[in-house]
């Protein structure tokens, strides 16, 4: 069965509600209520995913995506990008139940106007979601960015940061920072990363996402010397794993003693993941926290098992080669799949109490 049929028609709550219902359904998913109560707390969604190539159909002088094109190697066209754009939006919707995420990184996204198609032109066009993006130098046009609900966030601040190494910036995606406040309870600072892939081997790559690393704890460690009691959120496909030396000894831990927790260590051992390479699922995609934020006293707190792998079934299919089961891709090398990503979203849970005065 086809779980993406789209339902074209009027943006009326109704269409939302019954749109939701049905998804949930078909997905064999759970409903969840607007605020969901736990011992007095409320929880808010944070969602990242690499959408897998989220491109549109023409061509990019400035950028080598000439492959995704109607006449590309990948036969990349409006049709098929329609149906990505919508796809991703009913997926965002499917895992919100009626509780939407109250901020969604996004990576593999090539521009802003795919970003716009989804918040404008697809079912997410019913809510309020803004966008914060800028071009980055990645070779590919590949970007980060992040959507924020403009009823639950309100932005103050962004900037958009170089990976560099000694002696000059890389062509990668840049790492999107923003800071701004959540629901009038507190401040939070916000990064979404998309590193450097494995490709070349370890000796090539390794020393691109240390970079990567190093730009990130940097920032960071700017932040916490202000506030130590910061709230940081760090989102992305990080291309390497949470046991890998790079995060242990970089992300998170830092000369000045301000160590960051990283959540997918924990998913990490009991060996699930958000990619599947040949047999092997890697959870490469993470939410890394500051310490502030497993503090049950404080406005917003992530709770005991915050991050989960958004998993339903038809975000999955058959795997032939090695069995079980594996992410149900957009595309098999130029083949055309039908599906939506090689990742799996994950998704934060943010717990607040009720009481709690706005902290200045």
């Amino acid at each position: 069965m086809n779980y993406f049929v789209f339902l074209s028609g009027a943006k009326s709550v109704l269409w939302h509600f019954v749109l939701v219902k049905i998804l949930l359904l078909l997905a064999g998913q759970p409903t969840e209520s607007v605020s969901e109560e736990i011992s007095g707390r409320e929880v808010y969604k944070v969602v990242f995913w690499n959408l897998e190539n989220y491109f549109d159909p023409f061509d990019d002088p400035a950028t080598s995506d000439d492959e995704f094109t109607p006449t590309g190697e990948k036969r990349w066209s409006w049709k098929k990008f329609v149906k990505k754009r919508n796809d991703i939006a009913k997926v965002i919707i499917s895992l919100a139940g009626e509780n939407y995420p109250a901020l969604i990184g996004f990576a593999e996204v090539e521009n802003r106007f795919v970003i716009e198609q989804l918040v404008r032109s697809s079912p997410l066009a019913m809510l309020d979601y803004s966008v914060i993006h800028r071009d980055s130098p990645d070779e590919r046009g590949i970007d980060v960015a992040l959507l924020y609900k403009q009823s639950l966030f309100r932005p103050l601040k962004s900037a958009f940061y170089c990976v560099s190494n000694r002696d000059s910036s890389l062509k990668t995606r840049l790492i999107l920072y923003a800071k701004g406040v959540l629901e009038d309870l507190d401040t939070i600072h916000v990064f979404v990363n998309h590193w450097p892939s494995k490709l070349g081997g370890e000796s090539v790559s390794g020393p691109k996402r240390e970079s990567a690393a190093r730009t990130l704890r940097r920032v960071c460690d700017s932040i916490l010397a202000v506030n130590s009691r910061a709230n940081i959120i760090i989102m992305g496909d990080f291309n390497d794993t949470p046991e890998s030396q790079l995060f242990r000894s970089t992300v998170i831990n830092s000369p000045g003693n301000r160590p960051l927790v990283n959540l997918a260590a924990l998913l990490d051992r009991k060996g699930v993941g958000t990619i599947k390479y040949k047999s092997e699922w890697e959870l490469i995609d993470m939410f890394i926290i500051s310490l502030n934020l497993l503090d049950e006293k404080e406005p917003l707190f992530c709770p005991d098992g915050a991050m989960r792998i958004y998993k339903p079934q038809f975000l999955l299919e058959e795997d032939r080669i090695y069995l079980g089961k594996k992410p149900f891709r957009c595309l098999t090398g130029p083949r055309y799949n039908g599906g939506i990503s090689d990742h799996l979203p994950i998704v934060l849970s943010i717990n607040k109490m009720w009481q709690n005065p706005v902290k200045k």
